[in-house]
C-alpha cells in the first residue's frame, strides 16, 4: 500500500481547546485531547457532534512551549462509536490557517519526539 500522507504523524495526548466557528459569538469552548498530530492537522477527541466542513478555532498546547499554538482547522472526517458505557467521538482536522512559526514548532515537536 502506498502512503499518501505528506507529514509524519505522532500519537501523543496533547491538550487542545477548540470551538466551532459560526456567526454565533457564544460558541462553547471545549477542552479536549489531541490523539495524534502532524504538520497537516490533528485527530482530536470531540466533545460534540461535528460535521465535515466545520471550521474550528484550535489552541494546541505543545508540552515544551509556554504559549499554545493557534490554528484554524477544517473537519475532514468525524466518527462516533459506542465503547461500553461511553460514546466516543473523534474528528480529523486539517490545518487551514496557521502561522509559519507555529507550524515549524509542530514539525519540530513531531520530529523530536517521534523520531528522536
Amino acid at each position: 500500500m502506498i502512503e499518501k500522507r505528506k507529514f509524519i504523524r505522532l500519537n501523543a495526548p496533547i491538550g487542545v481547546t477548540y470551538k466551532v466557528i459560526t456567526g454565533n459569538k457564544a460558541e462553547a469552548i471545549h477542552l479536549s485531547l489531541v490523539k495524534n498530530i502532524s504538520g497537516g492537522g490533528v485527530r482530536i477527541a470531540a466533545k460534540d457532534l461535528l460535521k465535515n466542513g466545520d471550521l474550528l478555532d484550535l489552541k494546541i498546547q505543545i508540552p515544551h512551549l509556554r504559549d499554545p499554538i493557534h490554528a484554524i482547522g477544517e473537519v475532514v472526517w468525524f466518527s462516533e462509536r459506542r465503547e461500553g458505557e461511553r460514546d466516543l467521538k473523534e474528528a480529523g482536522v486539517r490545518f487551514r490557517d496557521i502561522e509559519a512559526c507555529d507550524l515549524h514548532c509542530i514539525l519540530e515537536y513531531v520530529h523530536t519526539i517521534g523520531i528522536g
